[in-house]
């Protein structure tokens, strides 16, 4: 059994409410220096914004 140690970021959609869970390595990849709680992406639904619903551990 492996143990899951890496951090990853719940992100949910503003508009359809579509969540997804993103590996916050990832996104520290394209957004260094930004502030966790200020992560931002596009939704692959709807196209719209998608913002932080909280870090899992």
């Amino acid at each position: 059994m492996t143990e899951h140690t890496e951090k990853d970021v719940l992100m949910k959609c503003t508009k359809c409410g579509y969540e997804e869970e993103v590996p916050r390595w990832l996104i520290d990849e394209l957004f260094p220096n930004v502030p966790e709680e200020n992560y931002m992406m596009h939704c692959p639904e709807c196209d719209h914004k998608m913002i932080v619903k909280k870090i899992i551990q």
